[in-house]
């Protein structure tokens, strides 16, 4: 009899083990999907946030494709989990910043990035900034599966072809050499502090140039997935309070007096009026292996 206990209390267990990654795994493409309020329920339940914090990393890849197709952004996910349920409140950006004459000067620096993923035929447009001469930072998703990306330089009025010369699917980086680009070099800032002013620049939806004022939140260390969706990764990023929109992808974020606190490179699904971006220190390697390199690089299939 007591034996017969054991195997029942074993198979109760089982199944309520069961039953928890099942609900975690549908929350994981919940919290990936369209509907933000659902997306905010699932992160906000204490139940499945402690599964969050156990689960181990091929968890969260197992339904990397279907997350990827639910997505509704257009950006990757910062988190391979639930995420933080909470980041700290800052004030409103001041809109004043993004006026100030050391940001508009940083303008004809800020380029657009186009380019066709032919694998998935799809058109792409993100944002990109020059950090050395000819070279310009952008995301890895703004050109991945692109083979002949072209660089659009604000008030020139002409699009330059560019080559792909370093690429990190996993940082979410990319470096492009773009000969006969002669526009002003942005450089890279210290370390942005809480409720530190900033500043988003970027063709948001594919449009025209934009500056939006933006305040950062925190900075953190984000486990997330590569922009397949394959590998699990951890990034150094800022969260910052801010309207980032789809095609500010690959923009700087910008520090007051004009110089490149880190990449944007997502909005939050969650958390409205929040975007994160890469921070120097986390781009600094590959933008250091761009600067020297001058042979194309494949950029794998579609993001």
């Amino acid at each position: 009899r007591l034996v017969r206990v054991a195997d029942a209390a074993g198979g109760g267990i089982a199944a309520v083990l069961a039953g928890l990654l099942v609900a975690y795994l549908l929350g994981l493409v919940v919290a990936s999907g369209p509907v933000p309020a659902l997306a905010r329920a699932v992160r906000s339940s204490q139940v499945l946030s402690a599964v969050d914090g156990v689960a181990p990393g091929a968890v969260h890849t197992l339904f990397g494709d279907v997350r990827r197709t639910l997505r509704a952004s257009g950006f990757p996910e910062v988190f391979a989990g639930l995420g933080p349920r909470d980041l700290p409140a800052v004030r409103t950006p001041g809109g004043r910043l993004a006026n100030r004459p050391a940001i508009r000067r940083t303008r004809l620096s800020v380029v657009q990035v186009s380019g066709t993923a032919a694998a998935c035929d799809r058109r792409v447009s993100g944002s990109g900034f020059v950090y050395a001469p000819q070279r310009v930072m952008t995301n890895a998703h703004v050109v991945a599966g692109v083979t002949a990306p072209t660089v659009a330089v604000g008030r020139m009025g002409r699009e330059l072809p560019a080559q792909v010369v370093a690429y990190d699917p996993g940082r979410d980086v990319a470096v492009l050499r773009v000969p006969g680009l002669d526009v002003p070099v942005l450089r890279f800032a210290g370390e942005a502090e809480r409720g530190d002013g900033a500043v988003v620049a970027g063709y948001p939806e594919g449009g025209g140039y934009r500056a939006a004022p933006a305040r950062v939140r925190t900075r953190l260390t984000a486990r997330g997935l590569d922009v397949y969706q394959r590998a699990e990764v951890t990034r150094d990023v800022y969260a910052v309070r801010a309207d980032v929109r789809a095609g500010d992808s690959g923009g700087p974020l910008l520090a007051p007096d004009g110089e490149v606190y880190g990449v944007v490179f997502a909005a939050s699904a969650d958390h409205v009026g929040t975007g994160y971006a890469l921070t120097a220190d986390e781009v600094g390697g590959v933008a250091e292996r761009g600067r020297q390199a001058t042979t194309p690089v494949a950029t794998g299939g579609c993001a």
